[in-house]
């Protein structure tokens, strides 16, 4: 019998020596280049055909939890036989000590298992269609064992003709599995390394990103500290949060006042404005205000707006609006700061509000002092005390009444809003209360940036003012006197054609434009001058009862056109005759001889408070 017939190894000692030594080195070196644990096997298979003279050899790795083999590096097998063994794999519990397929036995025993043909064993029909389909024929498996353990698989050779094995090749294929088990314990080994060394790396990279964060906290912490203890504003607050978010940034009230924005002139509140016209935006508003958290909004358009409610528990609680065009979302860092400034805001707010309330009671006491007689025969003790509140009691002042007729805001509500427009402005406006009037006394020169003049600073007051009423409030714009010492005169006409206001009058009156018959207020009070008013002017409307007033605006153009027909017809796109007409039919109505300086007085002055009356 030819010495393959019987199973020995090919070749002189020599040869099987040198095949074997080149055979260790080749998968130690695998093993050391921790190449793939599959190509290492599937190199130990072919060791093993060629040390043993196999035609096909399979490394099973037994899987002790499901008691199932994996066919994990094979020589010579084809795909499908692979994958056909994987599909439907092999279980322990298929074989025993004596019976059953060799590679269930041998990992039972831990002892090698030969079968020289496979197709007259017992206990391998399940498996005779696929080997026979391969070729397979003799079968020889010896356990994969570890030192301290149970066999954790075979390997299991094929030969294409019946075979026997003798002592040699039992020993070649157990020192064989005995490598092939210690480079599948040290393949395991270096796995559960590397996974220990990656959650290592990945706790690592945590608390490193953990450190950064709490860093990144405490240098926020230290500038928002800097930040209330330097006084910087809702603007100053404003600047540095868009510069940590490289964002635009709006603080602005519910009713949608904005207080300060970042950078300057960005537009953002016609953004936001844009923003809350959606519904479901408004949903996702009052979710987040509900929960008092931060967090992200909305995406409108490219900009990702998000809000951040401040609670102050004061009458106008202001919002933290932050967007930008970018398609990332504000992370968690991001938030934080913006929680932080949204505190500094709530106290902030809280701060301005209390100095408002502080400042508006006693500049209320001031005014009283202005208009009080016997207050003034002490002058300089009252200008000392508007000095003292930052005032300046020896410039000019520009004179102004606010309030909001028929039933609108309290003289409080208007005040606070004066106050909010006016907290930058140096020397201080005198802002307060009378009765149901708030007076604004503006300083000629104020500080709120250079070129703001007081007649700019007005401007934004009617305009919050606007803002905060709906547009219902009303303004009188008096003369300006040279010095708070001489506002009681002037702040009486004011107040007087104050009383004379109406929803219908126009939202800003100025006293100049009635030039000298502004003058007669002073000697009457607003319910006289009314009455005198109706009384001088019912016949002409009369005249007018189709309701076309043009009599009225024919004698308002007449006296604004120096009482000239001709100029007063162009401005009217009438003939001069037709003005002449016109005012002969008022004169006639109301028995007044207007070529008499008295009765001239008399109609201007109806019509003065009339117009005062927006009637």
């Amino acid at each position: 019998m030819s010495r393959s017939a019987v199973g020995r190894p090919p070749g002189s000692p020599d040869e099987v020596l040198s095949v074997w030594m080149r055979a260790m080195t080749d998968s130690i070196r695998a093993i050391n280049a921790e190449q793939d644990l599959s190509k290492v096997l599937a190199m130990i298979a072919r060791q093993a055909c060629e040390l043993v003279d196999l035609q096909k050899c399979a490394v099973y790795v037994l899987d002790p939890e499901l008691g199932t083999f994996r066919l994990e590096g094979s020589y010579g097998l084809t795909p499908a036989y692979v994958d056909w063994a994987n599909a439907e794999p092999m279980r322990l519990d298929e074989g025993t000590a004596s019976s059953g397929p060799p590679t269930a036995r041998a990992a039972l025993t831990g002892l090698p298992v030969f079968v020289e043909d496979a197709f007259v064993e017992p206990g391998l029909d399940r498996w005779h269609r696929s080997m026979s389909a391969e070729g397979l024929r003799g079968v020889a498996a010896t356990p994969l064992q570890t030192a301290d353990g149970p066999p954790i698989g075979t390997i299991t050779g094929y030969t294409t003709a019946r075979r026997r094995f003798d002592m040699d090749s039992i020993r070649l294929l157990t020192l064989l599995s005995e490598h092939a088990a210690a480079a599948i314990v040290a393949a395991r080994r270096r796995d559960r390394e590397r996974d220990a060394v990656t959650r290592l790396s990945r706790a690592n990279d945590e608390l490193v990103e953990h450190q950064r964060t709490v860093s990144r906290l405490r240098d926020l912490q230290h500038d928002l500290t800097r930040l209330l203890l330097q006084d910087v504003g809702l603007q100053g607050i404003a600047e540095f949060l868009a510069r940590q978010l490289n964002a635009t940034i709006t603080i602005d009230t519910e009713d949608g006042t904005e207080l300060a924005t970042a950078p300057a002139g960005s537009g953002s509140r016609r953004d936001i404005a844009a923003v809350l016209t959606d519904d479901s935006v408004q949903t996702q508003i009052a979710r987040i205000i509900e929960s008092g958290r931060a967090g992200n909004l909305v995406w409108h358009g490219a900009s990702a707006i998000c809000l951040v409610p401040v609670s102050t528990g004061g009458p106008s609680r202001p919002r933290l609006w932050a967007a930008r065009n970018s398609p990332e979302r504000f992370d968690d860092d991001e938030r934080w700061a913006m929680e932080g400034c949204a505190l500094l805001i709530a106290l902030e707010r809280s701060r301005v509000e209390r100095r408002a309330e502080a400042e508006a009671r006693l500049t209320k006491d001031l005014l009283s002092d202005l208009l009080s007689p016997a207050a003034m025969v002490h002058a300089e003790s009252v200008m000392a005390r508007a000095a003292a509140l930052r005032h300046a009691p020896h410039e000019p002042h520009t004179l102004a009444v606010f309030l909001v007729p028929a039933n609108g805001k309290p003289p409080a509500e208007l005040t606070r809003a004066l106050l909010d427009v006016a907290r930058d402005v140096q020397p201080r406006p005198v802002i307060g209360s009378v009765g149901d009037y708030v007076v604004a006394l503006i300083p000629s020169t104020t500080a709120n940036g250079p070129d703001e003049t007081a007649s700019q600073l007005l401007a934004r007051m009617v305009e919050r003012v606007r803002d905060r009423t709906n547009g219902s409030a009303r303004c009188v714009v008096g003369a300006t006197v040279p010095s708070l010492t001489k506002v009681e005169r002037g702040l009486t006409v004011v107040l007087r054609a104050g009383s004379l206001v109406t929803p219908a009058s126009r939202e800003v009156t100025r006293m100049a434009d009635y030039g000298v018959h502004g003058l007669l207020l002073e000697s009457g009070a607003g319910e006289a001058l009314r009455e005198f008013a109706d009384a001088t002017l019912a016949p002409v409307d009369a005249l007018d009862e189709h309701g076309s007033g043009e009599i009225l605006t024919t004698l308002r153009t007449w006296f604004a056109s120096n009482m000239s027909n001709r100029e007063a017809g162009t401005k009217l796109f009438v003939h001069a005759n037709t003005v002449g007409y016109r005012i002969k039919r008022a004169a006639g109505a109301t028995g007044l001889d207007l070529t008499n300086p008295a009765d001239l007085m008399t109609l201007q002055l109806a019509l003065m408070v009339r117009g005062i009356s927006g009637r």
